[in-house]
Order: structure tokens, then sequence, then C-alpha cells
């Protein structure tokens, strides 16, 4: 009894399958004559395949109706398949002619990002360097002057404490937010990716709307993608030492006396213990993995065919180095706040 209601599923499964592909290349049989008379599919293919492909039409529907309904399931899909090995190519030309103008343009608009960042870099490592020399400069020349003024020769001990007292000189501890290798890096990623246009847009200007294209929608959001990872590594960077302009400079206080520091220990510690928790220490920053998970909840990265990171960010192409860091630190603080469980965000 088993094996007959066994051998019973097997033949119904068969001829489900059966119906499926005579089903299957009946509609593309429909499919591909509309296909014969639209002008874009027209344009990617030559008038030989087509009159082939018209006969191979003709010549399915005659055995569709002669044979198809005895077929088996191998010989439907062999049928369907020698259609599509005519069709298939056609379409592929048609849209990638259809999608490659505006891949190109948002490629080449990373490119002209990318070249924003550079300058960005560049200006970023001058700046490291001028703030460290004027740092080194202004202790040697304090030191000097120190050097120079005459010792006193009355005891310390007997100062009042209240008596302010000059800060001794310290070099000021320059970050280093980019390296001479960062520049190196988002140069070669620029020259590469224009030499990688270049080339292929002269190889594609050579061919006709019936050949396979030089390169492929694919190829270009592949190499999208390198630079956008370049430029998301920099901005990372960048974003280990922002601060939000509502975050002051502490003020650099002189030396005051034991009663005033004994008044004020308590309250700072009650502050600090405060503030620990409201901001992270300096230095600390989100990982690339937090801040693309952050930037993902709080809806920068969702797939909506605009891929340009100042776009999702809802920022202009003209924005400055504050604002880009400023939306990408508010997108971050976001997508955390959502992730905690404030949906009213």
């Amino acid at each position: 009894m088993q094996d007959r209601l066994a051998a019973f599923d097997s033949s119904d499964k068969s001829r489900r399958l059966r119906e499926e592909g005579l089903n299957s290349l009946e509609a593309f049989t429909y499919r591909a004559r509309d296909y014969l008379e639209d002008e874009s599919f027209i344009g990617a293919s030559t008038a030989a395949v087509r009159e082939s492909l018209e006969k191979a039409l003709s010549a399915a529907s005659e055995w569709i109706y002669s044979e198809g309904a005895e077929a088996d399931e191998k010989t439907l899909k062999s049928k369907l398949k020698e259609l599509e090995d005519i069709v298939n190519p056609i379409l592929k030309r048609k849209n990638e002619a259809a999608k490659r103008p505006d891949a190109i343009k948002d490629f080449k608009d990373t490119i002209a990002h990318i070249k924003e960042v550079i300058q960005l870099v560049d200006n970023q490592i001058k700046t490291q360097s001028y703030e460290s020399s004027k740092s080194s400069e202004a202790v040697s020349k304090a030191s000097a002057e120190a050097s120079a003024s005459p010792s006193s020769t009355e005891a310390i001990d007997e100062l009042d404490e209240e008596v302010d007292a000059p800060a001794q000189p310290e070099i000021t501890e320059v970050p280093t937010v980019y390296t001479e290798s960062d520049l190196t890096t988002v140069q070669e990623a620029a020259s590469k990716a224009q030499a990688w246009i270049d080339e292929n847009e002269a190889k594609q200007s050579k061919l006709g709307a019936t050949d396979d294209p030089a390169f492929t929608v694919k190829d270009i959001a592949a190499e999208k993608k390198k630079l956008d990872d370049v430029i998301m590594d920099m901005m990372m960077k960048k974003m280990k030492h922002f601060k939000p302009p509502n975050q002051q400079k502490p003020k650099a206080s002189k030396p005051k006396s034991k009663s005033a520091k004994g008044k004020k220990n308590a309250s700072k510690s009650k502050k600090a213990a405060t503030k620990e928790t409201d901001a992270p220490a300096a230095g600390d920053g989100p990982s690339r993995e937090e801040l693309e998970e952050a930037l993902k909840k709080a809806g920068v990265n969702k797939p909506n065919g605009d891929n340009n990171i100042l776009n999702k960010l809802n920022l202009d192409k003209d924005a400055s180095e504050e604002e880009i860091l400023a939306a990408i630190s508010k997108a971050t603080k976001e997508g955390r706040l959502k992730d905690e469980g404030h949906s009213e965000l």
C-alpha cells in the first residue's frame, strides 16, 4: 500500500512539473513576440537574430500544441532554453544600454567626491604639521625666557598660597588624523578609478548597439564600491577626532591655592561621574562597524537606488567638512537610540 502511495505521489509531482514547464514555455513565446515589437529590443539586436527568433517561436508554438502535452519535464526545459539563448543576450544589451549612463554619472560623481577628500586629507596633514611646529616653537621660546629671568632670593614657602604662579610650558599634543600613507591611498584610488572609466568608455565608444558591452553596470558598481570604502575609511578617521560644535574646549586654568582646590574637589568629582556617561573620552569614537550599523538603523544605508553618502545624509554636494561630520554624528546617535528602543526618534 505504501509503495502504491509513493508511486502516486511521484507521478503527481511529475505531472505538476510538466504542467509548470509547459506553461513557462508557452508564456515565454508570448513575451518574446512582444519583444519583437519593442523598439529598444530591436535596437539591441540584428535583423538576422530577430528573424531567427521569429522562426524559433513559430516552431515552438507548433510543437507545444502538437507534442507539448505529452513531453517530459527535461524536454520542456530544453525547448525553453533554446529560446532563452536567443532572447537573453539581447535583453542584457538592452538593459545595460538603459542603465549605463546613470551608472557612469554616479561613478564620476564619486570620483569628484574622492578628489575633494584628497584636498581634505592634504590640508589636514599640513595643519597637523603647522600646529605641531607652532607648539614646539612656543615651548622653546617660553623655556628660553624662563632661563633668562633672574632667580629670586626670597623664600617661596613664605609666599601666600593664593598668589597665582605661572604654569610651566608644555608641548601641546597635536592629534594625528591623517598620515602621508592616507594621502597616497586616496590619490591612488582616484587615479585608478579615473583610468578605469576612461579606458572602458573608450572601448565602449567603438562598439555598436548590437555588440555586447565592454563593461557592465555591475562592473561599475564594483569599482564605485572601492571608492566608497576609501571615502568611508577617511571619514571614520576624521570622526575619531571630531567634536560636535556644542562641546567647548576646556579652558586652561591657573594653579590655585589649596583652600580653593579643597572647595571644588567635591563638586568636580560629582560632575566627572555624570560626564562619564554623557560623552566619550577624548579620542574615542565609533568603530567602522558601529558607524555603518548606526547609519543603517538611522535609515542612511537603506537601499533606495542612491549610493551617494551626501544625498543619504540630506546634504548638498557643497556641504562643508564640519556639516558632513555633524550629520554623520547625528545619524550615529539616532541609530543608537533607535537600537535602544527610543522609537520616538
